[in-house]
């Protein structure tokens, strides 16, 4: 009895995912490569004809188990989206009238969605399928796939779809979503106007989660949100400018809102910044996570100084008390000093993610003040449950025992990464050891410069040391502790 419930578990356990269908198949008949020399591609057939009483085995041993099935497809050869072709056929010919996997709830499927694999994968879509990941892998007309969906899995609380946001397509997802009652969680691409999707939801009041996705160079949504028939929405995530962004917070109130991420693909300017940061404050009061980003690919022309992001521009933020992750990055540096760190981490004593622009993508001056070493302060006094820390700093060390003086024992409990990108360092052997003597055991420095090689090469040797050297400290505390608590009063 008791192997057998084990053998239950590990089947269970073993065929919870089924990411390749031939090695599933194989449970019902053996499976073998075709040695036709006449093809020129690999091809798997089922050397022994499965027949319906196969089926039936198969079905009530294995077929029950799977709960998430992920099918690629290589956009790079045919091959791989006819060589199970004939397995496909096969078990589409001796199948019962049951789904093929009928606890299944999520599907990924990644490919053309036109030909091939795509018309198989609906063999295994049905009503009780509530998560769907898509990805098109070629831009083709996608239509007649996503009509299947529409009417084979109409109970989807989540949908997935990064195709090609081309305008067929568009009208394509737009009649899918139409058709989805229970959806709470939408994905799409990054259309010009999203609005055709939202006012489509048979009940955009469901809707907790909504993400237009940066999928393509040329397009990204430049248009206003309906952010008013999204009364429920807790995540929010959307590749378009400030300025639209903003005006879609516009006298708005999500009180339901915590998560916003934005991609926009121009240089923003410090006013817009600004602009988009108090319209969220005065719309999100429940705001724990926000990620501003750019597009890495865009053309960075020299900075000048009145383009550069101080503190005042950020200053919008320290009203928002319940944020743990920000995260920011521009085209140019950010003008900001240890002092503006300290109001900061001051006012926003939840963090648990800052990262302020660590890499470089331009080749204009640096701005007078940067932020030092001694700007970690801050997070140990202020932000005890810190997680990441991402800055541009100047890395120059003059006297360890004074900088680390100033530190408390075991600064940062939490922190398990420190990304300083590009920032400039003068003495990689100095700048490990402090970092050693202050980073939890477990911490790692991420880069994006060749001279923190060294860093990072010497940085566990330095955490192992000074992790030895405060246990030795402790145990000699505690001895003296107990001799001192066991010694008569005078």
């Amino acid at each position: 009895m008791v192997c057998k419930q084990w053998s239950n578990v590990s089947l269970d356990i073993r065929w919870h995912e089924v990411s390749d269908l031939r090695a599933f198949f194989n449970l019902l008949a053996p499976v073998g490569v075709d040695d036709d020399i006449m093809k020129k591609k690999t091809c798997y057939i089922f050397l022994v004809d499965p027949k319906p009483q196969d089926w039936i085995r198969f079905e009530e041993k294995y077929c029950w188990r799977v709960r998430h099935l992920n099918l690629t497809v290589d956009s790079c050869s045919d091959e791989t989206t006819d060589h199970i072709a004939t397995l496909l056929s096969r078990v589409a010919h001796i199948r019962s009238c049951q789904p093929i996997l009928p606890n299944l709830t999520k599907i990924t499927y990644e490919g053309k969605l036109s030909r091939g694999l795509s018309e198989y994968a609906t063999l295994f879509m049905h009503g009780n399928v509530s998560e769907a990941h898509i990805d098109q892998i070629e831009e083709r007309d996608c239509d007649g796939f996503l009509q299947v969906i529409r009417t084979r899995m109409p109970n989807l609380t989540h949908l997935d779809l990064h195709i090609f946001p081309a305008p067929q397509n568009l009208t394509s997802v737009n009649g899918l979503v139409a058709a989805l009652p229970c959806l709470q969680s939408l994905i799409v691409p990054a259309f010009p106007d999203v609005s055709p999707v939202l006012r489509a939801l048979p009940d955009p009041t469901k809707l907790s989660t909504f993400k237009a996705d940066y999928y393509t160079e040329e397009m990204i949504t430049l248009s206003v949100v309906p952010l008013s028939i999204l009364l429920s929405l807790n995540v929010l995530s959307i590749s378009t400018r400030f300025q639209y962004l903003t005006a879609s917070f516009q006298d708005m109130l999500m009180s339901q809102l915590t998560t916003i991420s934005s991609m926009t693909d121009i240089i923003e300017s410090p006013a817009d910044v600004m602009q988009l940061l108090s319209a969220l404050m005065q719309a999100c009061p429940k705001l724990s996570s926000l990620l501003l980003e750019f597009d890495l690919d865009i053309q960075v022309p020299p900075v000048v100084s009145e383009s550069r992001i101080q503190m005042e521009h950020l200053t919008p933020l320290l009203t928002c008390s319940t944020l743990t992750q920000f995260s920011f990055r521009h085209p140019y540096m950010l003008a900001l000093d240890n002092e503006d760190i300290e109001r900061i981490t001051s006012h926003l004593p939840l963090l648990e993610i800052l990262v302020l622009n660590p890499t470089l993508t331009e080749a204009s001056p640096k701005p007078t003040a940067l932020l030092t070493l001694e700007v970690l302060l801050s997070f140990a006094r202020h932000c005890p449950r810190i997680r990441e820390i991402g800055l541009f700093l100047q890395a120059v060390i003059t006297s360890q025992e004074e900088l680390l003086a100033k530190f408390p024992s075991n600064p940062f409990p939490r922190l398990r990464f420190l990304d300083v990108g590009d920032s400039y360092i003068a003495n990689p052997i100095s700048v490990a050891s402090f970092l050693g003597e202050i980073l939890p055991l477990d911490a790692q420095v991420e880069y994006s410069c060749d001279q923190w090689k060294q860093v990072e090469d010497l940085l566990p040797m330095s955490l192992e040391k000074a992790f030895q050297a405060r246990r030795k400290i402790d145990v000699l505390e505690k001895r003296i502790r107990e001799l001192e608590s066991g010694a008569p009063r005078n």
